[in-house]
């Protein structure tokens, strides 16, 4: 694998303003790659409660194909 890709996972909340009152905050996950210091890419996936199996899907295929993009670089 190459230090030049690398995939970092960071637990980050979202936070949504329904109007000028009221605000809203989500808990997630962000895939993030950078390249050579720069960030090339961000994925934020919601974290509920209760995940679902197809929550758990939707992570394993984003963590998947974030780790195959750093092994391209070698």
């Amino acid at each position: 694998m190459s230090t030049d890709r690398v995939v970092q996972l960071r637990w980050e909340s979202r936070h949504v303003a329904a109007d000028d009152r009221a605000a809203l905050s989500y808990p997630g996950i962000s895939v993030v790659r950078s390249q050579r210091g720069e960030v090339v890419d961000r994925t934020w996936l919601p974290v509920g409660e209760e995940p679902t199996f197809a929550d758990d899907e939707v992570l394993i295929a984003v963590l998947r194909d974030a780790w195959r993009w750093t092994r391209t670089a070698a």
